[in-house]
């Protein structure tokens, strides 16, 4: 099977507020292709804007093809455009095709504080991560110490794990980070929630980040514990 890499880009800060939760709204492309080393922003802006209108006929539409300028040696550069900015990718045997793009949503700024932060996982544009399909007793909701079961996002507990980062809480333990389903910020902590494109409305309703991560787990050959896929993270 093809390599898939996720691409995230959280450029420009657009916040969103759901019931005392502040979160802020991101970007995802997905694609498949040859292995991805590493992404850089670039000062080409006459490019595609690869979340402008009317671009992908459907879900597994294809944006676009970046064909790479391979070298002999296999090595190649993919460039597009997400939102305002450039982003050139170093590929490795073969062209990349763009397969699916997402709006993503993160818990940002704290309740109690709002000039502080929540937990994010770390910008990585030279090297991305590894992330792995999971079942998460925290996605899925556990139970408690008194006994009664805390709610979970999804009954299936299904989600993906990001491995190899250093990013760690405030009091300096590793944190984990997924990405899961989620409707509002509120279920978001240092996790990430894929969402379908143009659903920028924080509520109660799982439809949109649900199906957005449905079809990252078709993307990555189905739901299989261990399965595992890239994750490029452009910045903060």
């Amino acid at each position: 099977m093809s390599n898939i890499t996720a691409i995230m880009t959280r450029t420009p800060l657009e916040e969103v507020n759901f019931m005392g939760k502040n979160g802020r709204w991101g970007r995802m492309i997905v694609v498949r292709g040859g292995k991805v080393l590493s992404g850089r922003f670039t000062d080409v802006f006459d490019l595609p804007d690869l979340f402008a209108g009317g671009i992908l006929p459907g879900a597994f539409g294809t944006i676009a093809n970046l064909t790479s300028a391979a070298l002999s040696v296999g090595f190649g550069q993919s460039t597009f455009r997400i939102g305002h900015k450039g982003i050139r990718l170093e590929t490795f045997g073969g062209d990349v095709e763009v397969v699916a793009r997402f709006d993503t949503l993160e818990r940002f700024r704290t309740d109690s504080n709002r000039s502080k932060y929540y937990v994010q996982l770390k910008p990585r544009p030279e090297k991305p991560y590894e992330m792995r399909m999971d079942i998460s007793q925290n996605v899925k909701g556990k139970i408690g110490k008194d006994g009664e079961k805390k709610k979970g996002v999804n009954e299936t507990g299904r989600c993906l794990r990001v491995h190899g980062h250093n990013t760690n809480h405030s009091g300096g333990s590793n944190a984990g980070i997924l990405l899961h389903e989620a409707s509002h910020p509120g279920w978001l902590v240092g996790c990430i929630a894929p969402r379908e494109v143009d659903k920028r409305i924080a509520n109660n309703d799982f439809g949109p980040s649900r199906s957005a991560m449905n079809t990252l787990f078709e993307l990555m050959g189905g739901f299989a514990p261990g399965r595992s896929a890239d994750l490029l993270v452009m910045d903060w």
